[in-house]
């Protein structure tokens, strides 16, 4: 999260890591006491439903089952800022994700109807931080069970950067964090959506002060 305290200083908060609304409660709460909020840069990690342990995902479409809306936004992130990262994992860009209440409390039956409308993403804070965002740009409370676009409302005052890696895949047994570790695949996939989320900021500043 990039933010500005004074006319003449950026700062950067780390955010590590809560999940649900936790995270929404987090970031309204230092929105509050900034001047300007000029980026926030979610990386979690998710189970999978089109990937393999390890890979990288980047949405633009996050729907939310706290306030059931669906959020349309700007990904300030793309596959080239991380696939040079990447020896062995495959970056998976332009999907659709979902945020849930908890990863253990889906079944297959409930999986697949998602699916079937495109979403490949599993994770627990996208949502949550996305009506955070929509609060910071509007002066009023985020709405429920609609389709929010971001677009217009950030992307002139806050840049929007959500990327996930893959830590399950439900529809395998076989990979899952239950009966294996990320070991070497997870260590390559957070490293390059850390560096690339780094990279993003610093290269915005810069851009910024000219």
């Amino acid at each position: 999260m990039l933010m500005r305290i004074a006319s003449l200083f950026a700062i950067l908060i780390n955010i590590d890591y809560p999940l649900g609304m936790a995270a929404f409660h987090h970031l309204s709460s230092i929105a509050l006491g900034v001047d300007e909020l000029r980026g926030i840069y979610i990386m979690g990690k998710a189970a999978t439903l089109n990937g393999r342990v390890g890979d990288v995902m980047i949405s633009k479409v996050v729907h939310d089952e706290h306030s059931s809306n669906t959020y349309l936004f700007h990904n300030a992130l793309t596959a080239a800022d991380v696939q040079p990262w990447m020896r062995h994992g495959t970056v998976l860009d332009n999907q659709k994700a979902l945020t849930v209440r908890s990863a253990f409390l889906q079944n297959r039956d409930y999986m697949d109807v998602f699916y079937r409308e495109g979403y490949t993403v599993m994770e627990m804070e996208g949502g949550p931080y996305l009506s955070a965002a929509y609060e910071i740009t509007e002066p009023k409370r985020h709405p429920t069970d609609e389709i929010v676009s971001l677009v217009d409302h950030t992307s002139k005052t806050l840049e929007l950067g959500v990327i996930h890696y893959a830590s399950d895949t439900p529809y395998s047994r076989r990979q899952s964090l239950l009966s294996k570790s990320l070991s070497y695949f997870g260590m390559e996939s957070t490293y390059g959506c850390a560096i690339a989320i780094a990279r993003r900021i610093l290269t915005s500043e810069l851009a910024r002060l000219g």
